[in-house]
């Protein structure tokens, strides 16, 4: 945990207690992970509308990425406009996998260990974990709400904030001081769903991002670069023919 408060010796009547010190900062560390500050109602209508804004330019990211299978990964991003591509590639730069998005049609997946393309509409293609459209999760990734224009965003009375879309939903949290999102869960989803946990933040994007989901998968992205652009060409993508059925 990073919290900026550095070692402490506690003196009791004279003396050091250890057990006393221990048990006092395991009641630190404690507060510390499960502590978030409560935000009035009007700090949340303020996080919504700073959060929520359109994006003020074209972003290129850069992330190293590590899964439960496989670390030493990459992943990097590219926009244009509505239009985006997200690229994983091998340590020394060989592309495994392209998802390919606009916003006339759903995205489509190519898998190029394989040699083909399927669409998928989410992440779980890309990462391997995480069903969130790849438009909302963009927005996430580069310090925005997790919503788009076409989606209801509304404010719990436990001081979270729903995002509502088409066949998805997900619960927010906010921190102030900046505002910037510190985790997403799946709602609607018994026995719990896919998570986002985010950190290390600069403003309001965050610098470090964990994606977790209820069978154990999980996806860490570490952010190497985020740049801003105007809108340019996108790479020309492969021409596969489909994936053939997966085996059930």
């Amino acid at each position: 945990m990073s919290s900026g408060h550095g070692s402490k010796a506690f003196r009791i009547a004279g003396t050091h207690s250890p057990f006393l010190v221990v048990a006092l900062m395991l009641l630190g560390i404690i507060g510390c992970r499960t502590t978030v500050p409560d935000l009035t109602p009007g700090d949340l209508a303020a996080a919504i509308e700073r959060l929520g804004r359109p994006l003020s330019g074209d972003p290129a990211a850069l992330y190293r990425m590590r899964v439960s299978s496989s670390g030493g990964l990459r992943m990097a991003v590219l926009t244009s406009g509505d239009n985006g591509r997200l690229t994983i590639s091998e340590p020394f730069g060989s592309a495994v996998s392209l998802t390919s998005w606009t916003a006339a049609n759903p995205p489509t997946f190519f898998d190029l260990r394989k040699g083909c393309r399927l669409e998928s509409s989410d992440l779980e293609r890309a990462l391997g974990v995480a069903a969130m459209p790849l438009p909302q999760a963009l927005r996430l990734l580069v310090g925005r709400l997790p919503a788009t224009s076409e989606d209801r965003v509304t404010v719990r009375e436990d001081g979270r904030i729903v995002v509502e879309g088409r066949d998805w939903a997900a619960l927010v949290q906010v921190a102030a001081g900046p505002y910037r999102v510190v985790s997403v869960e799946e709602a609607g989803r018994q026995g719990g769903g896919w998570s986002f946990e985010l950190k290390d933040h600069s403003l309001s994007v965050p610098g470090f991002v964990r994606v977790e989901n209820p069978d154990g998968r999980w996806a860490e992205l570490d952010l190497v670069r985020l740049e801003w652009s105007e809108r340019g060409k996108l790479p020309p993508l492969p021409d596969l023919p489909p994936c053939s059925a997966e085996p059930g």
